[in-house]
């Protein structure tokens, strides 16, 4: 499974660029540099706001005990 902050902002990506397209065809100018910076923003906010993905493989080993006191 995809980590969800990766998720979320290859999806804010994907929803500017759609959304700069339908600016475009609705006859209002975006510049590329406008658009980029949008993109970065929106999936920048999206990553950070995402909840992790809980990964249990990659969780630390249980501590052991420790060795017995020697006198």
């Amino acid at each position: 499974m995809p980590e969800k902050k990766v998720t979320a902002a290859a999806i804010a990506g994907a929803v500017v660029t759609i959304v700069v397209w339908i600016l475009r065809l609705s006859h209002i100018d975006v510049p590329a540099e406008v658009a980029a910076a949008a993109t970065t923003l929106l999936s920048a906010v999206a990553g950070y706001l995402a909840p992790h993905t809980h990964r249990p493989d990659l969780e630390p080993p249980a501590a052991a005990q420790p060795p017995p006191a020697t006198r």
